[in-house]
């Protein structure tokens, strides 16, 4: 066992591992898109501002701007720029620049090419030589507007700092706008990057940490399912051993062999079990067969004494015969329970009337009985399928045992349902205590209460029952009786059955 829960604990170490490592690789995946996203933007935003400045004709050079220009000497109004701007093409050079043209495809307007390791930006300084330009404030509000990394729009909450012209500002997320004061109305607009939403990097980052939850969690759950699949092949074997079959099961899968091992231990020790008690079910069976013919002989010999002796010993010598007529019952009970331990009985099972087989023992045992009122509600209808013999059997001891401990009544009732029939025997006698309830089953088991020997009988009733009814596929329950006393339940099943033991 120490080996799956080693193996189980290297699992969830490397779900861990596995986790972490994810977890990282996402953090830098992220931290890299977002960055590629955001240089992207303010290349974009470099780009449009330096494209509308330069075909306005506002400069003809652009030092702060990361692009190297190439352009013919342009003086566009607004709406031309507009259009120039949404020629915009892109691509990458082998060299690994990025370049892009506006204007027509064979013969572009412009064209800037941007080193692939520039970071330095100079956006203010763009803005303020689009903005401080000699272009009506119409037309740079249309040009601002026209630029598609851009956002523009008027904001009219009170500001803590005096905007002039305009000013750099700090946002959220580490973003930053400008402020632009309009020189005629003195509406303040807001200028800010549109930048991509983190939200979709936070997704990324989700999606891959829940991936490797998922991954752990398989690898455990693979484990666990691999050990509940030994517990079920171990709670086979147990109860194979409680049933006394020994003997394992021709396929263990079990490639660590813990299983195995412990099975074979069980096996061992079943096996150990197994002849200790074949010894002494074969010892008793053979005390029990030898005790026949002297006990045979005994009976035999006080016949003929009792003929001869002088009659003031008569009594003596029936009092011997009955003593030996008390061990032969001894004697028959330890091999018939022998013989139902061991499975070497061929049952009969038949349909009869349970009624008929109740009023047949009751008759039989009628000077037993004559003391008592015995209340029996079975229907003269009722049809059971069982060994008539061995259930005769049973049934004659239950209500034997009550008559010894009942006071004035016993009762005998019989139900069924569509899984079982259930025969109830009760009394109105002392009962049985909670935890004493187990061992009148054992055999030669007595109790330390009123049932003692005083009442007859040599503790083997019971557990002949309760061998019967297991060979019926039943039970025997003891419970509290309505009566005040003990109330034994004899069951057995209407779908199991074996009709024979061996």
């Amino acid at each position: 066992m120490q080996k799956e829960i080693w193996r189980l604990f290297q699992h969830l170490i490397v779900g861990c591992l596995i986790i972490l490592v994810c977890c990282y690789a996402a953090v830098e995946f992220a931290d890299y898109r977002f960055s590629q996203a955001k240089r992207d933007q303010l290349l974009c935003v470099d780009a449009e501002l330096s494209v509308a400045i330069l075909a306005s004709g506002i400069t003809r050079s652009l030092p702060d701007s990361q692009f190297n220009w190439k352009s013919a000497n342009l003086s566009l109004n607004s709406p031309q720029v507009t259009a120039l701007l949404a020629t915009k093409r892109g691509a990458y050079l082998p060299n690994g620049d990025y370049q892009l043209s506006f204007g027509p495809l064979s013969h572009p307007s412009l064209v800037g090419v941007v080193s692939a390791k520039s970071y330095m930006f100079h956006l203010e300084a763009l803005l303020k030589t689009l903005l401080l330009s000699p272009l009506s404030y119409a037309d740079k509000q249309s040009l601002l507007k026209s630029i598609s990394c851009l956002k523009v729009e008027k904001t009219s909450s009170p500001m803590s700092l005096t905007v002039d012209d305009v000013t750099l500002v700090h946002a959220e997320h580490n973003y930053y706008g400008f402020l632009w004061k309009g020189e005629v109305s003195g509406d303040v607009n807001y200028i800010s990057i549109d930048h991509v939403s983190p939200v979709s990097l936070t997704l990324i980052v989700i999606v891959i940490v829940a991936i490797a939850i998922i991954a752990m969690l398989i690898l455990i759950w693979r484990e666990l399912f691999y050990l509940d699949e030994k517990r079920e092949i171990f709670e086979d074997m147990t109860r194979q051993i409680a049933r006394g079959l020994s003997g394992l099961p021709t396929e263990i899968s079990d490639s660590s062999g813990t299983l195995k091992e412990l099975a074979y231990s069980f096996d061992s020790m079943s096996s150990h079990i197994q002849r200790l008690l074949k010894v002494q079910r074969d010892m008793i069976n053979a005390i029990s067969h030898e005790l026949r013919t002297p006990i045979a002989r005994l009976r035999f010999g006080l016949e003929v004494v009792k003929d001869e002796v002088d009659p003031s010993v008569v009594h003596t010598v029936i009092a011997l015969e009955d003593d030996v007529e008390e061990l032969n019952t001894l004697v028959d009970e330890v091999l018939t329970y022998g013989k139902l331990e061991e499975g070497t009985l061929a049952l009969n099972f038949h349909p009869f009337g349970i009624k008929q087989l109740v009023d047949s023992i009751l008759q039989n045992n009628e000077s037993l009985l004559k003391h008592l009122k015995v209340n029996v509600d079975i229907s003269e209808k009722d049809v059971v399928i069982a060994d008539e013999h061995h259930l005769h059997r049973a049934l004659q001891n239950l209500i034997l045992n009550a008559s010894k401990y009942a006071t004035s009544q016993i009762a005998i009732i019989f139900s069924y349902d569509e899984d079982r029939w259930q025969l109830d025997i009760e009394d109105d006698g002392p009962g049985i205590s909670f935890e004493d309830r187990d061992k009148v089953f054992i055999p030669f088991q007595r109790l330390d209460n009123s049932r003692t020997r005083a009442s007859g009988g040599y503790g083997l009733g019971l557990a002949i029952v309760q061998r019967i009814a297991f060979w019926h596929g039943g039970a025997v329950l003891v419970d509290e009786s309505s009566l005040g006393g003990a109330k034994f339940s004899l069951i057995w099943s209407r779908n199991q059955r074996q009709d024979n033991l061996s």
